[in-house]
C-alpha cells in the first residue's frame, strides 16, 4: 500500500470498517450455482465446511453433452502443460501462447459437444493473455470463426458477478516461482 493511502487511513478494507462499528457479517449459507462437486472447496476452506448447495448432482448434470470427462459424474479438471510465460507486446502484462492454443482446443471440444458460445467462459488473470486467446480462437480455432466470437473472455475482475455452465482458467504463469 503506498503511503499516501496509509495516511488517508485506506489500510483497512471497507468490510473491515463495518465489523468495527458492529455490524454482524452474514456468510452465505446455501449455494445454487455451482455443482456439488465443484461447491466441495470453497465449502472446506472458507466455510469450515458449512456450505451447503441449493442444487443437487442430477439438476447440474449437462443433458445432450457429450464431453469427455474423465470423472463422468465430476465435471473438471485439471489441464496442465509445460508452455512458458512471455511478457506481452505491450510490455506490462502476459500472456503463454501454448495455454491459449490449448485453450482453444478445449473450447472446440466443448462446441463440438454440443455446448453453445453462450455457456462457455474463459477467465484469466492477464491483459496479455486475454487478448491472445481472443485474437488466437478467431485465427486458429477450426470451426465458425462467429462461434469463437462470441465466447466470452476476461480477465477475473471483468468475469467477477457472472455466471457461464463452463469455465476455462487460463492460469498464464507456470514457473517454479510463480
Amino acid at each position: 500500500m503506498c503511503k499516501k493511502a496509509a495516511h488517508a487511513e485506506l489500510a483497512q478494507s471497507l468490510f473491515e470498517r463495518l465489523v468495527i462499528l458492529g455490524v454482524k457479517p452474514f456468510r452465505l449459507q446455501v449455494q445454487y450455482r455451482m455443482h456439488p462437486c465443484l461447491s466441495e472447496f470453497p465449502s472446506n476452506c472458507f466455510y469450515e465446511g458449512t456450505l451447503q448447495n441449493g442444487v443437487t448432482v442430477n439438476e447440474r448434470q449437462s443433458s445432450g453433452i457429450d464431453f469427455p470427462w474423465l470423472v463422468p459424474n465430476r465435471p473438471m479438471f485439471f489441464y496442465v502443460q509445460m508452455g512458458q510465460e512471455e511478457i506481452s507486446a505491450s510490455g506490462t502484462s502476459y500472456l503463454n501462447r501454448t495455454e491459449a492454443a490449448n485453450v482453444e482446443k478445449i473450447v472446440t471440444t466443448f462446441l463440438r459437444s454440443g455446448v453453445v458460445p453462450s455457456q462457455i467462459g474463459v477467465i484469466t488473470p492477464y491483459e496479455g493473455q486475454r487478448a491472445y486467446i481472443v485474437n488466437y480462437m478467431s485465427r486458429n480455432g477450426s470451426l465458425r470463426q462467429q462461434l469463437y466470437k462470441e465466447i466470452k473472455v476476461a480477465s477475473v475482475d471483468s468475469f467477477q458477478g457472472r455466471e457461464k455452465d463452463y469455465i476455462i482458467l487460463s492460469c498464464v504463469r507456470s514457473n517454479e516461482h510463480q
